[in-house]
């Protein structure tokens, strides 16, 4: 009987667990979207967030592979690439590109200090 109120309680604390990490990557995601959108390097979304979201999407399943700031700024410009095409990119602006890449490495820190604890 004691083993299977252990069990039901571990389980109510990975269920727990599960939702505090969806919520706070639900916040980063959020984050990274409005960081897309406010700093737009690209200059091609004015009106509108959710027109980032196939860019946030892309870039944070790829952040987990960073290790460095160039790093980022990597994969943000080879998303942004992929999602607009190299003659897109003509336009992009190499000061909005770093402030991006700087906004959305200080997210991601945040994120993986605060899905640590």
């Amino acid at each position: 009987m004691n083993n299977e109120a252990t069990n039901v309680d571990e389980a109510a604390q990975r269920r727990a667990a599960r939702k505090h990490f969806q919520a706070q990557y639900r916040a980063l995601y959020d984050h990274v979207l409005e960081i897309l959108f406010q700093l737009d390097p690209t200059g091609v979304h004015h009106d509108n967030a959710e027109k980032f979201v196939p860019e946030a999407i892309s870039i944070l399943a790829r952040l987990r592979d960073a290790r460095t700031a160039d790093d980022v700024e990597q994969i943000v410009l080879e998303e942004l690439r992929r999602w607009y095409g190299r003659r897109r990119l003509a336009n992009l602006d190499p000061e909005r590109l770093t402030d991006a890449t700087i906004a959305i490495c200080t997210a991601w820190n945040h994120f993986l200090e605060s899905s640590a604890r």
